[in-house]
């Protein structure tokens, strides 16, 4: 499970980025290092504490890069995946 919990946070600080990001700070490549953690720590928890609603991450994340940033699918798509974790964690 505590691959699971590393997952989360990670995609939650991910998320506090994004938000700040929105906000007008600027992370440059710090941000895609971090979606690159986020991703390789849910297909990782994916694989060792597997349950389904975490295919739901996995897909928005594989979708994400193809959202536009500032747009209102980005953001959308962030939080979607999210709730994929939060089934796991609802569901334990």
């Amino acid at each position: 499970m505590g691959v699971l919990y590393l997952g989360l946070g990670l995609y939650a600080l991910n998320l506090l980025v994004g938000v700040a990001a929105q906000m007008g700070h600027r992370f440059g490549i710090g941000h895609h290092v971090l979606y690159a953690a986020v991703f390789l720590s849910a297909g990782a928890a994916c694989v060792w504490a597997f349950h389904p609603a975490l295919l739901v991450t996995l897909v928005v994340l594989a979708v994400m890069p193809k959202t536009r940033p500032g747009g209102p699918w980005h953001p959308l798509m962030a939080v979607v995946g999210l709730s994929g974790y939060v089934v796991v964690l609802l569901d334990s």
